[in-house]
């Protein structure tokens, strides 16, 4: 690999994967890049704990961009002057990212305005994956030196519209960047900070073949277990782990409807509706409780092989030295101590769920002088994939963050115990459509706190669109003073972040306590808590409210007696059965159902979907043609082959045989067309 290139997006917007993630990935393969990192031949990079940050620049305004999540790319970027507002009051982590971002801004400057659009293009339309690391903001690693390190993979162009990003390949874009980087460096010496790009480094290769021939080994012993060869995938090892267990859970079903469970547990595409077309209500709701423990059985399903993936990684990173770090060696001994001193915190607490969890990352970590590196892991490019190695690094941020987390949850409690409400209620959600369930937490919200915000998707679900839901919310809520509803950018859980990162709340108060209303129960619920907090400004306490903690919630079911799901009632939108939908409605709005109903279906009807579909194509063929459908004569090459769009949708009964007779009549017109020729 040639230092001078920056890493490719590994296939998938340069999402770094473990070697498990990848489920295209062969044995064969698998025990390939085994023997690569056992020999020494990987190249990538270091894989860092600091703050992640999206940077760019704007020839047009001369200023540098920033961004944490797509509302900032369609908005623009943060300047200099907006990214300090957003972090304004956290100390060192506030002085890290202005220092580091002025710095960058300042380097970039020095660049004639020709090179700053070849690296960013005219106006902040490509951002690099960065990393800032200052002594002042650690995380669980204490960096010593000030560095914005700009990362070889993650970076890319993105459309300000919908704030993602795009299929163009910056790689060129992104060696011009690194060949100014001398420039840029020279320009900003006299700076506490360096920008510079992740260098390119070996892994070094093991010192005997010992734990190579282990994991070699037990990759072979799970083969034979699964039954499955070295050409086969993880997906095919998985569904080989995973047949059996559906087949104990329900011995009733048949074999095609076993494969159908195992498909959509494996997110094959299938809908629950379409698993259990056709058969009775007792062993739909068997398969429906299958299907729910899907998380649990894919994690069961995979964790051999995670732990061989794990073990082998522990031995290539061990001794791994960071680039970041002048003592390595005094940095894990620190790193020994406060997972030693989290350990016993965690059991004198004796919180039972904070207990188990530590459990299970022991299990990897298998003892704290098996923490042997001071880097948080290495991160390489193979086969066009982009994989990392974190070896212990991950178990040990857990038990770190059970055990700082974990006390903020017992403070919580205290504090909620001494509160008669709290200050604001957050309910994130995509709610399309929202339902009388999703009423139902607003009010038990409304209850325990000053005033309930709704964080509402702005992305559209299948028909129901982020404006059908604001109208559908305002019948419900009716004018209510005590409640609000926002429509943002992002999935749930990043607005859920981004409101307690930096609420629009007065400073002033030594604390301000969050209650969020969230779709999980019990331990699942205090597991967002935990992470919610982790992202909370200093002056912020967080709660969490599961399904299970909602007065009455259990009551809630559907005309069919299941729980309420805004699937189901899209597909009873779909399927015109007003009896389910009015089931999901408040009782107030139940007499208008079919009215609002009708709102909410498709404006078109299949018949009229078919007709437009049709006349869609034949549009296009014209247009291409420069004339009527016959126009095909006129074109000196044949025109590219479009990817079908598929318009219908997955709830609909008739939906295959619908697309399968509509592309017969489309390929019907446009095989005349060619004979034409």
């Amino acid at each position: 690999m040639s230092t001078n290139l920056f890493l490719t997006e590994g296939g998938v917007a340069g999402h770094m994967s473990h070697l498990y993630d990848n489920r295209d990935l062969t044995f064969a393969k698998l025990k390939e890049i085994f023997n690569a990192a056992s020999s020494g031949e990987l190249e990538g990079t270091e894989k860092t704990d600091g703050q992640n940050l999206f940077i760019s620049y704007s020839v047009k305004e001369g200023k540098a961009k920033a961004a944490r999540n797509k509302g900032n790319i369609k908005a623009g970027g943060m300047s200099a002057e907006e990214l300090a507002e957003k972090f304004a009051g956290r100390g060192g982590l506030t002085e890290a990212f202005t220092e580091s971002f002025e710095t960058f801004e300042e380097a970039v400057r020095s660049l004639d305005p020709e090179t700053q659009a070849q690296i960013f293009g005219p106006d902040t339309n490509i951002y690099y994956n960065a990393e800032i690391m200052d002594p002042r903001s650690p995380n669980v690693i204490s960096y010593d030196t000030k560095s914005l390190v700009i990362h070889r993979a993650g970076h890319g162009e993105f459309d300000k519209e919908t704030g993602a990003k795009t299929d163009r390949d910056v790689s060129g874009n992104a060696q011009v960047l690194e060949a100014a980087l001398e420039k840029m460096q020279t320009a900003t010496e006299k700076k506490d900070y360096t920008v510079h790009v992740n260098a390119i480094r070996k892994l070094q290769a093991l010192s005997d073949d010992t734990a190579l021939k282990t994991a070699l080994e037990a990759l072979s012993g799970l083969q034979s277990g699964a039954g499955v060869s070295d050409d086969a995938t993880i997906t095919e090892y998985l569904i080989a782990r995973i047949a059996p267990l559906v087949a104990s859970a329900v011995p009733e079903a048949n074999e095609d409807t076993q494969k159908k469970i195992i498909g959509r547990l494996m997110k094959s595409g299938l809908t629950f509706n379409q698993v259990v077309k056709g058969l009775d209500k007792e062993l739909k709701e068997k398969i429906r409780a299958v299907i729910k423990d899907e998380k649990r059985i894919l994690n069961q399903a995979v964790q051999p092989l995670e732990s061989v993936v794990h073990d082998f990684s522990v031995e290539m990173l061990r001794g791994l030295e960071s680039a970041f770090i002048l003592d390595n060696k005094k940095e894990v001994g620190r790193l020994r101590d406060e997972i030693s001193s989290a350990i016993k915190n965690i059991e004198a607490a004796g919180i039972e769920d904070d207990i188990e969890v530590m459990i299970r990352h022991m299990d990897k970590l298998k003892d704290v002088e098996n923490f042997a590196t001071a880097s948080e892991g290495f991160v390489f490019d193979y086969d066009g994939s982009t994989y990392k190695f974190t070896g212990n690094f991950a178990p040990a941020n857990q038990i770190l963050g059970i055990a700082k987390y974990g006390r903020t949850s017992q403070a919580t409690t205290v504090m909620k115990e001494e509160i008669t409400k709290y200050d604001v209620a957050i309910f994130p959600g995509a709610f399309k459509p929202p339902h009388r369930g999703h009423l139902a937490l607003v009010d038990e919200l409304a209850n325990q706190a000053n005033k309930v915000i709704i964080l509402m998707s702005e992305k559209s679900r299948k028909f129901v669109t982020a404006e059908m839901a604001q109208a559908l919310w305002g019948m419900y809520l009716n004018g209510r003073s005590d409640v609000e509803l926002r429509v943002v950018g992002g999935s749930p859980v990043s607005i859920a972040y981004d409101f307690v990162e930096n609420p629009d709340f007065d400073k002033g108060k030594e604390k301000i306590t969050v209650l969020a209303g969230v779709g999980a129960k019990g331990s699942d619920a205090k597991r967002f808590e935990k992470s919610l907090q982790g992202y909370a400004r200093e002056d912020i306490v967080v709660d969490v409210i599961g399904d299970d903690e909602m007065v009455g919630m259990t009551a809630i079911t559907d005309a069919d007696g299941n729980e309420l799901s805004a699937t189901t009632m899209r597909a009873a939108i779909v399927e015109g059965d007003i009896e389910v939908f009015r089931s999901y409605l408040p009782d107030h709005l139940q007499g208008k159902a079919e009215e609002i109903m009708n709102s909410l279906a498709p404006k078109e009807s299949i018949a009229e979907m078919i007709h437009r579909m049709i006349n869609e194509e034949m549009n296009e063929m014209s247009a291409m043609g420069g004339g009527a459908v016959g126009g095909y004569a006129g074109l000196s090459k044949k025109p590219k082959k479009k990817k079908k769009k598929r318009i219908f949708r997955e709830e609909d009964d008739n939906y295959s045989e619908i697309e399968k007779i509509t592309n017969m009549v489309i390929d019907k017109l446009k095989g005349k067309t060619n004979n034409a020729n």
